[in-house]
């Protein structure tokens, strides 16, 4: 949903829609060409056949009449139509020889395929063998045998016919395929838009009531402070803040997403962070009888950046790795710089995570597939926050897990002062 999201944002629109017009223009193009160059590429093989019924018809003249009349006798004229002729006036060809060799040649061009009609014409004193004569400004005016094709257009066209259909047809279907995939894209796109405004409004609307009961139970508890330790108003109280922050989650990571978030940016040192966000879940780490490991270098690293977002970030890195555990829950953080960057390494003994769910586990409400979600409390925006807030600092986060054998995220964040 986020990808859709991205790919398909208010002022990416125009230019996806352009990019597959331009796209599908280029095909079009490309399919052109190639029809130009099979045209010619059948125009040549055209002719050769014709050249090669000429020579076998020349060769079994030749046989016959003892002659030596080579096909380099030949040659082309084009006007209104492509002929093939040789002046017969320089070999003396007697008129009876003329129409043997006009029938050799006519059934020659039938043996190598050439079907079109064609029309063979030797001119000597205004007379023609067979046809119709040829046209004074194609061939030459002198004595000549003339072989026209007027439908060789034709031929190129059948030959062509298949080629132009597929092209037409290829080009409308990716055209209409096309279409129905952006148009679903779109469709798709405000639909999410229409889900998220709703879970925003619904969050902005949970957010005053659970203000109002956090308020009236400090008050409550200050008017009756032998109740504080009271069982159901302590799980009130309890349930309330967990839900407050689950909301708050959503509204920042909201605000992110819409590019409507300003980071307070001041001086800090990794190394604070990293402490207060330990310090902050020392309660919880104690619930869970968890062990945390850290190992922070002696030095200040120090960064540019937000305090809140980025303690968040450890926070619930943590608190996942808590989440996901089995017994006796251990997690490692380490804490290291190189020349460009600090790398901020969470490792737990955790149940892992699979490959294919590493795929999502950065998107808004996906959760690790545990069997039943039910199991696991949350509305799966951790890591999408995790991740929003470290985009903001320019910052990378991978994740390297194994089933059974726990999850390890790494974090890079530039090295900005």
């Amino acid at each position: 949903m986020n990808k859709i999201n991205s790919i398909l944002s208010s002022h990416r629109i125009p230019i996806l829609f352009g990019a597959v017009a331009l796209s599908l223009m280029l095909l079009i193009l490309v399919q052109i060409n190639w029809l130009l160059t099979s045209k010619k590429l059948i125009e040549e093989q055209f002719d050769q056949q014709v050249s090669l019924a000429l020579g076998s018809a020349l060769d079994k003249y030749n046989d016959k009449y003892e002659k030596e009349i080579s096909l380099d006798a030949f040659n082309t004229c084009i006007g209104n139509q492509e002929c093939y002729f040789f002046n017969t006036e320089e070999f003396e060809i007697p008129v009876k020889e003329q129409e043997n060799l006009a029938e050799t040649i006519s059934s020659q061009m039938s043996c190598y395929g050439i079907n079109e009609n064609f029309k063979l014409s030797m001119e000597e004193k205004e007379k023609y063998l067979v046809g119709e004569p040829v046209i004074t400004n194609s061939c030459a005016v002198e004595p000549s045998l003339c072989i026209t094709f007027p439908s060789r257009s034709n031929y190129v066209f059948d030959q062509l016919s298949y080629m132009i259909l597929s092209s037409l047809l290829i080009s409308f279907l990716l055209g209409l395929v096309s279409f129905i995939i952006l148009k679903a894209l779109v469709k798709q796109k405000r639909i999410a838009e229409n889900n998220i405004d709703f879970f925003n409004n619904a969050a902005h609307e949970l957010k005053t009531p659970l203000t109002n009961i956090s308020l009236a139970l400090g008050l409550y508890f200050r008017k009756n402070p032998n109740l504080k330790n009271e069982k159901y108003l302590s799980i009130i109280g309890r349930e309330n803040g967990k839900l407050a922050k689950q909301i708050e989650k959503v509204l920042h990571l909201s605000k992110m997403e819409n590019g409507d978030y300003v980071l307070e940016e001041e001086i800090l040192d990794l190394k604070d962070i990293v402490s207060e966000a330990v310090n902050y879940m020392e309660l919880i780490i104690e619930e869970h009888k968890a062990k945390i490991n850290i190992d922070l270098p002696k030095k200040a690293c120090l960064i540019k950046g937000d305090r809140f977002h980025l303690s968040k970030v450890c926070i619930n890195i943590i608190e996942n790795a808590l989440k996901y555990s089995d017994d006796n829950p251990e997690v490692n953080i380490s804490l290291s710089q190189d020349c460009q960057s600090y790398k901020l390494t969470f490792a737990d003994n955790g149940i892992g995570i699979s490959k294919l769910d590493q795929e999502h586990i950065f998107d808004k409400f996906q959760r690790v597939n545990t069997g039943d979600v039910r199991e696991t409390k949350g509305f799966g925006i951790g890591l999408a926050y995790v991740k929003a807030a470290l985009d903001l600092h320019k910052g990378i986060i991978k994740v390297n897990s194994e089933i059974s054998k726990g999850t390890q995220f790494i974090i890079s964040l530039p090295v900005n002062i």
